[in-house]
């Protein structure tokens, strides 16, 4: 029975070590203001998905639009009290964390070095979508098992 207990008491222990590294390296989602390089218009330039193959991506040429109190998304809603939930992840660690959601096309366009920033899109404080702002004018838009290349429009 000591033996049982010894042994029980270990894996907790282990257990909650386990749970307290994970995230060490990534902040919480404590923003929710989102930060400038992430409003404006955003448009697909490229579809990221697995099974593409032979399929002609309609979705070329949609356009969002995140500004700091909005956004429209296209492809879920337009929203009118919009928060920006994110935090800053070193560029390195995207794959490990993202690797499975992503396919491997995307791999190439994630910076290995500086930050990219982990946003949720939030309407009436409810998550809707998910995006990586990758960093001079660029984003990964995640969606539902098809993942969207956006590049910012140039402004005059």
């Amino acid at each position: 029975m000591r033996l049982l207990l010894a042994v029980a008491l270990i894996f907790t222990a282990s257990a909650s070590n386990a749970t307290a590294d994970e995230g060490v390296h990534v902040k919480p989602m404590g923003n929710t203001q989102g930060k400038p390089e992430m409003f404006g218009t955003w448009t697909v330039t490229k579809v990221l998905c697995r099974d593409c193959a032979g399929r002609r991506p309609e979705e070329v040429g949609t356009k969002f639009t995140f500004a700091p109190t909005s956004f429209t998304d296209p492809f879920s809603i337009t929203c009118t009290n919009a928060s920006y939930p994110n935090r800053a992840i070193p560029g390195d660690q995207v794959m490990k964390l993202f690797g499975t959601n992503l396919p491997k096309s995307a791999k190439n366009l994630i910076p290995q070095k500086g930050s990219v920033i982990d946003a949720r899109l939030a309407c009436d404080k409810g998550p809707v979508g998910r995006v990586l702002f990758l960093g001079d004018g660029k984003a990964i838009y995640l969606y539902e098992g098809e993942d969207y290349f956006l590049e910012r429009g140039k402004t005059p």
